[in-house]
């Protein structure tokens, strides 16, 4: 059979037919790369958010790191400022200590530790460990008079008696009762360490309210 003998009106529908394949065939190709293009917006979507967030995660890690730094350095800071701060009040405090061993202020600082210590202990002896140079302040005369305050004042019937081994501070005294298992350290030294901690915890209160 040669073209002359094909029916025009088949050849016409025949090329129809293919056109309409054809553009089946690319509607449905079209349909299909919109699909996977689709697909792949939607990965590449998930990725990006993906690094977005691992991004954001680690620069918030990295802030709370610097931050955590930054303010453990400014506490160091704080805290070596405050020690600095106590070292100096413990150097002057030591120099008016000294100074005031010499004069009769002592005399009263001792009759007040004395008198406080029969107080809290409340026994009827008390032995007071004192510095050797003491000697010359702590007479019977001295310490009889500390024991008719007490029993004027508040009632309590106490006796000093004097050890013969000396202590070695820069004042005050050590008191104990007379089976050694309760005792008071009023030496100047212990004092001043007490009033210390106290210190170190108010200044450190202080210098943090002072930055907030």
């Amino acid at each position: 059979m040669n073209d002359k003998e094909i029916n025009p009106e088949i050849t016409k529908k025949i090329e129809e037919n293919t056109e309409k394949l054809i553009k089946k065939i690319l509607v449905e190709q079209k349909g299909s790369i919109d699909e996977i293009n689709a697909e792949a917006e939607e990965r590449l979507k998930k990725i990006t958010e993906s690094i977005v967030e691992d991004a954001k995660k680690n620069a918030e890690a990295e802030f709370s790191k610097e931050k955590a730094k930054q303010e453990l350095d400014f506490r160091l800071k704080l805290t070596k400022f405050r020690d600095e701060l106590v070292d100096n009040f413990f150097e002057k405090a030591i120099e008016k200590i000294k100074s005031l061993t010499e004069t009769k202020e002592y005399e009263k600082s001792l009759e007040k530790l004395l008198f406080e210590a029969a107080v809290t202990l409340k026994k009827p002896e008390i032995i007071v460990h004192h510095r050797s140079q003491d000697n010359k302040i702590l007479t019977k005369q001295f310490l009889d008079n500390i024991t008719n305050r007490l029993k004027k004042e508040i009632n309590i019937e106490t006796k000093y008696q004097l050890s013969k081994t000396p202590i070695d501070c820069l004042g005050g005294i050590r008191l104990e009762i007379l089976d050694g298992r309760i005792s008071i350290d009023n030496t100047y030294e212990k004092r001043i360490e007490r009033l210390l901690v106290s210190l170190k915890r108010e200044l450190s209160l202080m210098l943090t309210q002072e930055q907030e």
